[in-house]
């Protein structure tokens, strides 16, 4: 059992050590505090009394039904978030089966929950299981393959944020916060894609991006660090990661797989959020759905160090913009993070516990 301490992913053995201990300890501690200012917010802005009301007023059986489908909705989107990685994997050569993708993306998506820094944390965890104890030519295949993956996951949200802005501007007086907000977020989000594809498209920025880090390192370190022998292993690993790129732009028939699993893992998350208002009894419009989840999802790769609390507040302050009653943002986003959060904590924990025991049942 983990307890307190999580998994070192040491590249020649599992060890728990007290130092990740002392990390997870201090990850539950902001999670019990963002939950805390979530709750203080619900009952100085919301009021515990609305939210009852609102409850009391649900249809138990619909309920019931639809937030039934809002769970096989997100185990979908985790099943559709797996095989879009691993036909990416399969595409460069890289041969492993779906129990082992699924199982490695749970355990990611767990540390990118638990550990809020998603724009690098769940990747480092997938690319350590996937490729230990092999050479820099897979590591370079299997990191292409997961900067392809956040590509495709960052392409289908930003086209989805633009559709729901569409619609919005279209059906609703929107406020000069709420447009500023959409474009801020689409504007960062086209950013952070012009960049990944430009480095990983163009070796020469690339290095000089690498030669930058590890000069600054050598500053830091004041010349402790072997600064040549990590550029050639680096060096290595970049090579054979615009090798897979190579690949991937040399067969571009490999990414219709991808594509679709990735557009059908965005609709069943993207669905989480509108069946929980269908399950409250309340008809909401897609589009609605579409800008609140899309902007929550941006939130989320910002690393506050707040894993809980941050999103929820932004979540039912975009849900009152569009004039949905407080008390019924409040319910539904309490609702919706149940499922998007603590569900998927939950079995990421469970598939870290498993990996922890196939791997030590290997050793005996």
């Amino acid at each position: 059992m983990l307890g307190d301490r999580i998994i070192t992913f040491n590249r020649k053995r599992w060890s728990i050590t007290e130092r990740e201990g002392a990390s997870s300890k201090r990850a539950v501690l902001f999670t019990v505090a963002g939950l805390l200012l979530f709750i203080l917010y619900l009952y100085f802005f919301v009021g515990f009394g609305e939210v009852l009301d609102v409850i009391r007023r649900v249809d138990p059986i619909n309920y019931f039904f639809y937030y039934s489908l809002t769970v096989m909705a997100i185990v979908l989107s985790l099943v559709f978030f797996s095989l879009t990685w691993r036909e990416l994997l399969l595409g460069l050569s890289v041969q492993i089966s779906f129990r082992r993708a699924f199982l490695y993306c749970l355990v990611a998506n767990f540390v990118d929950l638990l550990l809020p820094t998603e724009a690098i944390s769940g990747e480092a965890i997938r690319l350590y299981l996937t490729s230990k104890g092999s050479g820099e030519s897979r590591i370079g295949r299997v990191t292409a393959s997961l900067v392809i993956h956040r590509l495709l996951s960052m392409t289908t949200t930003l086209i989805g944020l633009l559709a729901g802005s569409a619609i919005i501007l279209l059906d609703y007086k929107v406020t000069f916060y709420l447009s500023s907000l959409l474009i801020t977020v689409s504007a960062g989000t086209s950013a952070t894609i012009f960049l990944l594809l430009y480095l990983s498209l163009r070796r020469g920025p690339a290095e000089r991006l690498i030669d930058w880090v590890l000069g600054l390192a050598s500053s830091i370190s004041r010349g402790r660090l072997n600064i040549a022998k990590w550029r050639e292993r680096i060096l290595n690993v970049l090579w054979s990661f615009h090798q897979g790129i190579d690949v991937i732009r040399a067969h571009p028939k490999n990414l219709i797989k991808p594509v679709i699993f990735s557009v059908l893992s965005w609709f069943f998350y993207l669905s989480t959020y509108h069946m929980v208002f269908c399950a409250l009894g309340l008809d909401v419009p897609f589009a609605v759905s579409m800008v609140v989840f899309s902007i929550s999802v941006a939130v989320q790769t910002v690393p506050v160090g707040i894993p809980v609390g941050l999103v929820e507040i932004v979540m039912t302050t975009l849900y009152t913009l569009f004039n949905i009653d407080i008390a019924i943002s409040g319910t539904a986003t309490t609702l919706i993070r149940v499922v998007t959060f603590w569900f998927r904590i939950v079995i990421g924990y469970a598939a870290a516990q498993w990996i922890g025991v196939e791997a030590l049942l290997r050793r005996s």
